[in-house]
């Protein structure tokens, strides 16, 4: 990246979020941390106490439970002698994901200041980057606009074109789909400016999107020896420049499949704000209509709103009645309340 990157970081009630942005505008990092932390799950970076529950050497590692119920799996080599029921410090060095647990290393000892951590996530992007709290409606559209991007099945290529990004139990599958694409020259020349933008895009979208393991590129052809070199090359520079996670890549097939393997380390936004069958989570729902309430809020600051809840979005307010109705009266002031029943739908409606 040319110039340092931007990070918009946005405070509503109940949650933060947090965009990195390239020179290009183009965001490549996301953050999302919910009810101050602590609430949803271990984060990469945090050293907890933790307590070996069973050890499995069929696996290769043994079972951790830290304090919040949270298991941890930690390899063999890193347990040592310890006895089930011992406890120690233990380092998150891979989030949970779905399916898998988080992975952890035994620390010595706990550390004696806690980093914040947005911090530690603020850290991996670049010590250079400059920070800006999100204010305007343009800075919340912004952010917005990224996890959108960072939840779409498609995006698109800068020449036209798309790319279909689709994450499996095994592997993360990215098509090229060149329909509405125009260009000039040999077969050859096409489909390397296609395949170019295509390794450099998909590898921002690895970035932003967290995603991590194996990726499979689907290129188009002809490919020869000399344009595979090269897009081997472009997808591992093009993804160094997002992220700092390691990164192993291949050269195209013979049947055009660029392969790569990414390091997990946070997990992936998808993760963060869907459930298994793709939908918003009722937190996710119930935190998107604080946000809402906090954009008209701020566009009338005499305005008193009510936030009708969905039955999707009633059980995360239910499950924290309490800190909900607290952090709704500190922010607002007591113009935002909850309205009595339910709807169809979450709405801010101006009383």
């Amino acid at each position: 990246m040319s110039q340092p990157p931007r990070i918009l970081v946005h405070r509503t009630p109940g949650e933060v979020r947090a965009a990195a942005f390239d020179s290009a505008g183009k965001p490549f990092r996301l953050f999302v941390e919910r009810w101050g932390g602590g609430a949803g799950g271990l984060r990469l970076g945090d050293v907890v106490e933790a307590r070996l529950r069973r050890r499995a050497p069929e696996q290769g590692g043994a079972f951790f439970e830290a304090s919040s119920g949270e298991e941890i799996f930690v390899r063999t080599n890193d347990t040592g002698k310890r006895t089930e029921g011992a406890s120690a410090p233990v380092e998150i060095v891979m989030e949970a994901r779905r399916d898998k647990l988080a992975r952890g290393k035994p620390r010595k000892s706990l550390p004696t200041e806690t980093v914040s951590a947005i911090d530690r996530w603020r850290a991996f992007i670049s010590e250079a980057a400059t920070v800006d709290t999100a204010e305007t409606t343009s800075d919340f559209d912004q952010i917005d606009s990224a996890f959108d991007e960072a939840l779409a099945s498609w995006c698109p290529l800068p020449g036209g074109g798309n790319l279909g990004i689709e994450r499996t139990r095994a592997l993360t599958a990215i098509d090229i789909d060149t329909a509405g694409r125009i260009s000039k020259g040999s077969a050859g020349a096409r489909a390397f400016s296609v395949n170019r933008e295509a390794v450099q895009e998909a590898a921002r979208q690895l970035s932003l999107r967290n995603l991590g393991g194996l990726v499979v590129l689907d290129c188009v052809g002809p490919i020869t020896q000399s344009t595979a070199d090269k897009l081997r090359a472009g997808l591992q520079e093009s993804f160094a420049a997002c992220s700092s996670r390691q990164i192993e890549a291949l050269k195209p097939s013979p049947f055009g499949l660029l392969q790569a393997q990414l390091a997990w380390t946070h997990a992936p936004v998808e993760d963060w704000l869907l459930d298994a069958q793709g939908r918003q989570t009722p937190e996710t729902e119930l935190l998107a209509l604080f946000r809402a309430a906090a954009r008209e809020t701020a566009a009338n600051r005499t305005g008193f709103y009510r936030l009708t809840l969905s039955a999707h979005a009633l059980q995360a307010y239910i499950a924290r009645r309490k800190k909900c109705d607290d952090l709704l009266r500190e922010a607002f002031s007591g113009r935002v309340k909850i309205a009595s029943g339910k709807g169809e739908k979450s709405v801010v409606r101006k009383e």
